[in-house]
């Protein structure tokens, strides 16, 4: 008895050895998913196909279902053409750090080029459930800009009026119209109404893709600073107007940037990120010199001062600068984050009597 019992569990003994190496057999093998492919530092474009949408606000799901929702929007509404630089603010509590993945992602799903990004955290958007709105410069096949483009920055007033009434007298004494801006974005102190806010900023550019953005949760001052792209009429007249900071670029390229992140609020951390920013430019054949705007988006005013007194020892031009505190960087150890846009193969030409005016036309 005892030796069929002995039997009977040597038997079950090995069949559970069987079934457990049958199932490991079977077993697949665990997947390694491949990394998000990095995103490009820079990007060139042809300065006659180069167009600008901004997205319209979403207001359902959690920051990734917008996310995704905004960037097939997105390709779908410009399919055939290709988006080269986006620049997305978040809004809320969620992670801005999900842009760069999704944005990769993406783009690689849908076997498209990878674009420059910025990615920048603000107070909020114009409505409550809105996690995220971008802006996109697109490279068509049509040539939309055949004299070339201005980029106008820094138009700053204590209200959204007065920034655009100072806008619009740029534009004006920039021998434009108002029918010529492609693109306005403010950053404002509060959304107090956002519908009609927007209204306004429609109306005063009505051929303008509009963006309007609470930079800060809880600013210390009141202040908006708005800023444009204005598409060069035939024969314009380039000759810069005074007091304002207006480029005008004719070259066949322009290059954008994504956002290059600096650490810290001392002069050798501006040297870092301007340093690693010259060498990001250089990958698309640009030189810093040719400069024609650049945004530096800032929690720590120390490390936008750094910054500003740090920009010649790199041959940057000065009067390209905007400085706009915002909410947060996709590095919590950021203090500042810089974007740049450059027209490749000229140089700056920036007026001498200090009326922060840089021209860029072809040599």
């Amino acid at each position: 008895m005892q030796t069929v019992f002995g039997c009977f569990l040597l038997t079950a003994f090995a069949a559970t050895l069987w079934a457990a190496h049958k199932r490991k057999e079977e077993e697949p093998k665990p997947q390694v998913l491949p990394l998000p492919r990095e995103l490009p530092r820079a990007v060139a474009g042809e300065t006659a196909s180069l167009s600008f949408k901004v997205t319209p606000l979403l207001t359902k799901g959690h920051l990734s279902w917008q996310i995704r929702d905004t960037l097939n929007d997105l390709i779908r509404a410009t399919k055939g053409s290709t988006i080269i630089k986006l620049r997305a603010f978040v809004a809320g509590a969620g992670d801005s750090r999900r842009v760069q993945q999704m944005v990769s992602d993406r783009f690689t799903d849908k076997k498209l080029p990878l674009p420059a990004l910025t990615i920048v955290q603000v107070g909020a958007l114009g409505k409550d459930a809105s996690a995220v709105v971008m802006e996109a410069v697109i490279s068509g096949r049509e040539a939309v800009n055949p004299n070339g483009l201005a980029f106008i920055a820094r138009q700053s007033g204590p209200t959204l009026p007065d920034a655009l009434a100072k806008m619009n007298e740029t534009v004006r004494a920039a021998h434009l119209t108002d029918a010529n801006v492609v693109s306005a974005t403010c950053f404002t102190d509060r959304l107090a109404g956002y519908d009609a806010e927007r209204q306004a900023l429609a109306a005063a550019f009505s051929h303008a893709a509009v963006n309007l953005v609470q930079a800060l949760r809880d600013p210390l001052d009141t202040k908006t600073t708005c800023q444009g792209v204005a598409q060069l009429p035939p024969g314009a007249a380039l000759t810069p107007p005074n007091n304002a900071s207006v480029a005008f670029v004719t070259s066949p390229q322009i290059v954008f940037t994504g956002l290059q992140l600096s650490f810290g609020a001392y002069l050798d951390d501006a040297d870092s990120a301007l340093s690693r920013m010259q060498r990001d430019v250089q990958t698309v054949h640009a030189d810093v010199r040719n400069t024609v705007l650049m945004n530096a988006f800032s929690i720590d005013p120390a490390a936008a001062s750094a910054i500003e007194e740090r920009m010649p020892k790199f041959n940057f031009p000065q009067n390209t600068l905007t400085v706009q505190p915002v909410q947060g960087l996709p590095s919590l150890d950021a203090s500042l984050g810089l974007e740049a846009v450059l027209a490749p193969g000229e140089h700056s030409r920036t007026n001498s009597n200090d009326n922060g005016i840089s021209v860029s036309a072809r040599r």
